[in-house]
């Protein structure tokens, strides 16, 4: 026999002891519960395990007739959630890193939401700092139109900058003009903006492009450049007012993180990444009133976080204790035929180019793939994401093409197959509308595919706490594996009697909504054909 379903809930065993009418509470609350057969306590020494064993009958009901999976959580006062992620260089190569950025922060958008909150989310893009100054000079050196920009931005804009400072390695007139164009354009000189306001929307509609092949949008794009001279002088006038900042015999401004000393402006005059990220923090706040705020930011940047929260609370700002950074680790090894990787646009040709040939090698396996071009792009896509995602968030792992394109196994090309799977089921015999009978769902692959199912919200909660997509991908990982030992065993299309036929289709309807909507939470887009 297969085991009944259970429910578990631990408690301190000091807490029964001292309390002797909880047991009984317990029991009187349980007894008018159908749900519920029979509560039994285990202790476990400091601890005691309650164990709640559900009426099966009853459990399998509830769980096919109640599915929640689609459902979005209601607050009566939502929580808002904002989020910054991905945050590229336009100056610098988009790297794996920013990758990953743009993936776990897609995974913890789409589970914010499914959890109930107003998600607002940000891209964050670098346009300013000296290194802008060499990639303006770089654009007059190469006499790049605004036309040569537009065709390929993120990459010519690249070269513009690689161009000028090699130039400039060993000229200190050129370092001294790329310097002098970026004090320009802090200082708000119009000629200089209004060249980098057209730069910076090429940059952005290709960014765009670029995004919608991995099913991620944003609210917001914002930059760093939005918090010029003005905001700035805000910010420090704020600093000094609560005697955080500190100024420097060589002329730099200071604040004092823990025992490190961090400047936050340049002997020069000029602002640094932390200035704006502190400008940027408190006009989001006037902006969106936020009750959270997560940066999905690599762990290079842990003492630059740090240093922002420190500068928060030091300030006494009422939401310091809800900044976090969301921390992960190091891609290694990511690369294509042509080399290193170095723009995003590359690992996703490479990823469809190599997921063709898999799709070409496999055609005689039990995975019949489309030629479909799109099919074969939202394979690639899929494949490179959930790669990622059953990672554990702060390690570094090695990048394989072979693991991340591999079609069984853990691999999120499994994920596809079963769920194309169950939409060929729906497809040939239609979607049922009685209720659950679970008399003819006797099977115990029926009652292990329910008892994954309703696991489906812990899954989601955990995912949620520990702030891991690795927790869901391991979750429909089993669930995909329980499904498809249920479909070995629960056959539909030979079935003789209407009423299992009609039951099973129901089991397995449920079972693909919920992989349907865990999919879309790690940010992939399910397909209906393989």
């Amino acid at each position: 026999m297969f085991p009944e379903p259970t429910a578990q809930l631990t408690l301190p065993s000091s807490l029964l002891q001292s309390c002797p009418d909880i047991r009984a509470s317990i029991n009187t609350l349980f007894d008018k519960e159908p749900r519920i057969k029979k509560v039994e306590y285990i202790d476990e020494g400091r601890k005691h395990k309650i164990v709640l064993r559900l009426d099966q009958n009853q459990f399998v009901r509830t769980i096919i007739n109640n599915d929640n999976s689609s459902k979005i959580q209601k607050f009566l006062k939502a929580p808002k959630t904002v989020l910054e992620f991905s945050s590229p260089n336009i100056a610098k190569p988009f790297h794996a890193g920013h990758l990953r950025s743009a993936i776990i922060g897609n995974f913890l958008s789409n589970l914010y939401h499914h959890l109930g909150h107003n998600v607002v989310k940000i891209n964050y893009l670098g346009d300013w700092g000296t290194q802008f100054g060499y990639l303006k000079l770089g654009v007059e050196l190469k006499q790049l139109t605004k036309e040569d920009i537009k065709v390929n931005p993120i990459e010519r804009l690249y070269e513009a900058y690689v161009h000028a400072y090699k130039d400039a390695s060993n000229d200190e007139k050129l370092q001294a003009k790329a310097r002098q164009i970026f004090a320009n354009l802090e200082n708000g000189k119009i000629e200089e903006l209004e060249t980098w306001d057209d730069i910076r929307s090429y940059a952005v509609d290709e960014l765009r492009n670029v995004y919608s092949r991995l099913g991620i949008t944003f609210d917001q794009y914002h930059w760093e450049s939005q918090y010029g001279i003005s905001m700035i002088a805000e910010v420090l006038a704020l600093l000094d007012k609560k005697g955080v900042v500190h100024s420097q015999d060589d002329g730099r401004k200071t604040v004092q993180v823990g025992n490190r000393t961090v400047p936050i402006v340049k002997s020069d005059g000029t602002t640094l990444y932390l200035t704006r990220d502190v400008a940027a923090l408190i006009d989001r706040y006037k902006n969106f009133c936020f009750d959270n705020i997560y940066y999905v930011v690599d762990n290079a940047q842990s003492d630059h976080f740090a240093a922002l929260i420190s500068i928060a609370h030091q300030l006494n700002l009422p939401y310091a204790g809800n900044i976090a950074h969301i921390k992960f680790g190091r891609v290694k090894g990511m690369s294509t035929r042509k080399g290193t990787v170095v723009f995003l646009k590359d690992i996703l040709d490479e990823a469809e180019i190599l997921m063709r040939r898999k799709q070409l090698s496999t055609k005689t396996t039990k995975i019949d793939i489309s030629n479909d071009e799109e099919t074969t792009a939202v394979l690639a896509t899929t494949a490179v994401v959930i790669n990622d995602l059953k990672q554990r968030r702060m390690r570094d792992y090695d990048f394989s093409w072979d693991k991340a394109l591999q079609s069984d196994g853990d691999s999120g090309i499994r994920m596809q197959y079963t769920h194309c799977r169950l939409c060929s089921l729906e497809d040939s015999f239609g979607v049922p509308r009685e209720q659950c009978n679970p008399e003819y769902l006797p099977e115990k692959e029926a009652l292990a595919l329910v008892c994954e199912i309703a696991k489906f919200d812990e899954a989601l909660a955990d995912a949620e706490e520990k702030k891991e997509a690795c927790v869901l991908v391991s979750y429909l990982l089993g669930l995909c594996n329980a499904i498809n030992r249920a479909m070995q065993t629960l056959n539909v299309k030979n079935q003789e009697c209407s009423k299992k036929q009609v039951q099973r289709m129901l089991l397995f309807m449920t079972a693909r909504k919920t992989l349907h909507r865990g999919m879309e939470i790690l940010g992939l887009r399910p397909l209906q054909k393989m």
